[in-house]
């Protein structure tokens, strides 16, 4: 029975045959059918995409039993040389093609084999799969993430898997070998199929069984409590959708998904369309309180607009009477925008220029303070060429405009420095004009200098002391200790002076 079925199996001949065998049966001289035959074996073994053997042995066959038609002797052993060489250039080919499909087919089986291990280590292979980016923002949904991730790893390697086993699939069936050794190979290849394919579609319904209930629970269940702003709904359909492209869904679950978002945009789109009219009602109480407050802030800027309320706290008062007014009201977001900015200008048009003054002030009175320290200081470096009645009148002077500053706590340890400086030199000048009746009493004066130039001393130990961790507060004070250390021990060798002279 199989061999009568192999009998009557139609033989299947390619186009460029048929086309042959018409040119061969249409010569009527034997020579000419050699020819034609010849000439077509002759066009088979030079294709450069390569030859088709077994064109080309069938093409021998009927060609082969002519030679033994009657014929010329000189032309049948000028044709028989001629089949004989093309038949032996065929067989070299053929011996080629063999070597060519053996190495092949030893490429294909290297692959088969790493593709068998491969399968054979799936749990490591699944753990060295990329993480999955799903959208940004899917986090907020109420998705299982982490199970939707390890299901979609696993699924992302099995398209590796079942890629590499049909293109090994493809190239088995390019290769011309022999058919039970190619059968051989794709029973191999589909007994790796069996491992991952049925894998594949369990893992694909699982993920769109999860996918399509996760849209139906997000559908029935997300307008239920009516307070969720409907521009968050849109936003998280958006986001379903981005997701359902990341996974791999059967076309089942992808339907049922988007008919369910569907229906969620339609009532997104009722919705907005009740909104709508409701906010034409609500409009025109917004015009309403839109025009009994623009005069109110007409009013406030008039108001900033006076020199006699340009004050902080006055402007702030006003500012803050108003704003509470705007929020006792209801504002559609533009015309309180607008509010709001118009406030803000007339505000900070006379904050900022009252913050303007203060910095003013401060550079005039920086200027105060940098000016009597160079004076001070040009006063003590010109001591000597001085007279005393110059440095007197200079010391009142000094001293009259130091106790108009403002000052911090360290400038005022500085210029109290430079003032006991310059008193010790005018004391020095006054000791040589001093007369013997008066010199009991310059002795007191110098005394009491050499009591503030001592709390001086102490004041700067303390505050070195104190200055902890501020280090540039610290060499401040170190210099103004040492200075005044020095200058105390100096005053005090001169009180000695006046008390032999005393005695």
């Amino acid at each position: 029975m199989e061999a009568e079925k192999k009998e009557k199996k139609p033989k299947v001949e390619s186009e460029i045959f048929k086309t042959f065998k018409e040119a061969f049966e249409g010569q009527k001289e034997i020579e000419e059918k050699i020819r034609v035959a010849l000439d077509f074996m002759k066009e088979l073994l030079g294709k450069p995409e390569g030859v088709s053997l077994k064109e080309f042995w069938d093409t021998k066959k009927l060609c082969g039993p002519l030679f033994k038609e009657k014929i010329d002797p000189n032309k049948r052993n000028l044709l028989w040389a001629e089949y004989a060489e093309m038949g032996e250039e065929a067989r070299r080919l053929k011996e080629i093609k063999d070597e060519q499909a053996a190495f092949s087919v030893e490429q294909v089986e290297l692959a088969i084999e790493a593709l068998e291990a491969d399968i054979d280590h799936y749990d490591r292979l699944i753990a060295q799969v990329d993480p999955i980016h799903f959208p940004k923002g899917a986090e907020e949904l109420s998705l299982d993430l982490g199970e939707y991730e390890k299901n979609q790893k696993e699924l992302t390697l099995l398209k590796t898997l079942i890629s590499r086993l049909d293109a090994l699939r493809k190239e088995v069936l390019a290769i011309d070998m022999r058919i039970s050794h190619k059968n051989k190979i794709l029973k191999r290849l589909s007994k790796l199929g069996d491992h991952v394919f049925p894998k594949r579609k369990e893992l694909i319904k699982q993920v769109s069984d999860q996918f399509a209930g996760d849209v139906e629970a997000f559908a029935q269940g997300r307008f239920s409590d009516g307070k969720t702003p409907y521009y968050v709904i849109r936003n998280e359909i958006k986001l379903l959708q981005a997701v359902a492209k990341v996974l791999t869904l059967n076309s089942q679950a992808f339907t049922k998904s988007r008919k369910f978002l569907s229906e969620c945009w339609d009532k997104i789109k009722e919705k907005e369309t009740e909104r709508r009219a409701q906010q034409g009602e609500r409009s025109e109480e917004w015009k309403k309180n839109y025009e009994e407050l623009a005069p109110k802030v007409e009013e406030f800027e008039a108001f900033c607009a006076k020199p006699e309320n340009q004050t902080r706290s006055k402007i702030l008062d006003a500012s803050n009477v108003l704003q509470e007014t705007m929020r006792g009201v209801s504002l559609s977001r533009e015309h309180a925008k607008g509010f709001k900015e118009r406030i803000q200008k007339a505000r900070s048009a006379v904050l900022d220029k009252l913050q303007e003054k203060v910095e003013q002030k401060k550079v005039a009175s920086r200027k105060k303070v940098d000016d009597l320290k160079v004076k001070l200081a040009h006063l003590i470096e010109k001591e000597e060429s001085t007279s005393l009645e110059d440095l007197e009148k200079g010391e009142g002077e000094l001293k009259e405009a130091y106790a108009g500053l403002n000052l911090s706590g360290s400038e005022i340890h500085t210029f109290e420095r430079n003032f006991a400086d310059l008193k010790s030199f005018i004391l020095d000048k006054k000791e040589g004009a001093v007369g013997a009746e008066h010199l009991e009493e310059f002795y007191e004066e110098r005394a009491a200098h050499v009591e503030v130039i001592k709390r001086q001393v102490e004041e700067y130990r303390k505050e070195m002391g104190g200055s902890g961790l501020d280090f540039e507060k610290g060499m401040t004070y170190r210099e103004l200790y040492d200075g005044a250390k020095i200058h105390l021990d100096k005053e005090v060798e001169a009180l000695e002076n006046l008390e032999e002279k005393l005695l």
